[in-house]
């Protein structure tokens, strides 16, 4: 019986989160083919006490497993040939591997199989999301106060002054043998040299205000490129595959390995001090891993369905700037990374209502 009508005598059954359950049987002079090769097979990685590895009889070997061992041996090498031609004749978008189950299995009777996979999800984004930006207008924050710039200047000058106390040798002392804070740099032109290439405190000042201003309006944006990615996600109905979210989740993971070791302990300690399993932690972060997964997934469309690349020329660029600091990374990985990141960015500014998006400098967060 030819894989084409085997495959599509099988029963389709579509599950959430983007499954698909496939149940059928197979002719078992369908499976007899394989059991030659699936004998060999497990006479060549058996291991008996007399015999090299790799030289052990194919009759002990079936002695020794039993024609059932053989034919699951056998079941698993059709499996490996039927599964992508299935994929084919079914049209399935699949993902990831596959998870197979032989429910029947005997001598010369048909072979029960119940096939697991995860698919790619259809994706159908309601044409009003280019009108979700009037929903969502966009904020002018104010620029920085002369408050926030005196603030900004005393913490400077603690730090300042900290730094200089720390090269102290013989601090001095109160009655309770702690050593007394340092007097504060007087704000004039010398301390603003001080502190980076400026020649005035004037100039210094000018900057400080500019950066906060400059944060404000990153914060603003920020705040209603959130408030357009969850209104975008609520109006596009979608199943995430698993796969996707664990991927996310595996992100999520490895980057806390990375935080808690900057905190001197490794991830293991830190579950203890927590007192949580890796489970757990995987479990409070599922709700994020999806909403990210989902997002990408949109905005994967989104770029497809506009026609949104990322520029060759920042991708250049943003690929050079990170082997500088990674120079370990995968270039063809971090291409693919960095590729992502650039046209998301695209997208999302089509989305806050920029008709023209331009590739900005890739934020190295990497959230979206």
């Amino acid at each position: 019986m030819k894989f084409e009508d085997i495959a599509k005598a099988f029963e389709q059954k579509n599950l959430p989160e983007a499954e698909v359950e496939l149940t059928g049987e197979v002719p078992f002079d369908t499976i007899a083919p394989y059991r030659a090769q699936a004998l060999a097979h497990i006479a060549e990685h058996m291991e008996l006490p007399g015999f090299r590895p790799g030289k052990v009889p194919p009759a002990m070997a079936e002695q020794k497993v039993g024609e059932v061992g053989i034919l699951e041996e056998a079941v698993e090498l059709f499996v490996k040939d039927f599964y992508p031609e299935m994929v084919e004749v079914l049209k399935l978008d699949a993902i990831g591997r596959p998870d197979i189950r032989v429910t029947k299995l005997a001598p010369n009777n048909p072979v029960g199989l119940v096939i697991r996979t995860s698919v790619y999800p259809t994706i159908e984004i309601p044409g009003v999301w280019k009108n979700l930006a009037k929903d969502v207008p966009a904020e002018t924050p104010l620029p920085g106060s002369d408050e926030e710039v005196t603030k900004t200047l005393e913490s400077l000058q603690k730090n300042v002054a900290a730094a200089a106390a720390a090269k102290v040798e013989n601090p001095i002392l109160d009655a309770e043998g702690k050593p007394i804070d340092p007097p504060l740099p007087p704000l004039d032109d010398v301390f603003a040299k001080t502190v980076g290439a400026f020649e005035t405190l004037e100039q210094l000042k000018e900057q400080i205000k500019k950066g906060i201003t400059e944060e404000k309006a990153r914060a603003a944006r920020d705040s209603r490129r959130g408030k357009l990615i969850d209104k975008l996600l609520d109006i596009t109905p979608l199943s995430v595959p698993k796969i996707f979210v664990e991927s996310e989740l595996d992100k999520i993971i490895n980057q806390m390995h990375e935080d808690v070791q900057r905190f001197g302990m490794t991830y293991e300690e830190y579950l203890k001090r927590v007192e949580k399993t890796e489970e757990a932690v995987r479990n409070e972060f599922r709700e994020q891993a999806t909403k990210r997964a989902k997002l990408q997934l949109v905005l994967n469309k989104l770029a497809e369905e506009e026609n949104v690349v990322a520029d060759e020329s920042a991708v250049e660029a943003e690929i050079a700037h990170a082997l500088q600091h990674f120079p370990e990374a995968k270039p063809d990985l971090l291409r693919i990374h960095v590729m992502t990141i650039l046209r998301n960015d695209k997208v999302l500014q089509l989305l806050e209502g920029n008709e023209s998006p331009k590739n900005e400098p890739a934020t190295h967060d990497h959230q979206h």
